[in-house]
């Protein structure tokens, strides 16, 4: 985990305001959810992601689509652009 918590701090650094605002506009999200939107804003692959966090394909395929389900997001809408927006 300790390469997770580094990747934490130094994206905190970076983006200071982008957890707050995530939250912000999406109470809802877990906080596996809030990481996969982190590593997706600074352009993580999804075997980047996998690796990251230790999770199958078929967790992040979920975790992608709960986040969407949870932002509101339409079916145009890609979330990558959409978080990098924030």
């Amino acid at each position: 985990m300790k390469g997770l918590d580094n990747f934490e701090l130094k994206f905190a650094k970076i983006y200071p305001d982008f957890t707050r605002d995530l939250i912000k506009s999406c109470d809802q999200l877990t906080s596996t959810e809030v990481k996969v939107c982190m590593m997706l804003k600074v352009n993580y692959s999804n075997k980047e992601i996998l690796k990251q966090l230790n999770i199958s394909n078929s967790t992040l395929t979920n975790l992608r689509c709960s986040v969407r389900k949870k932002m509101g997001l339409k079916r145009n809408q890609n979330l990558p652009n959409v978080l990098v927006s924030l």
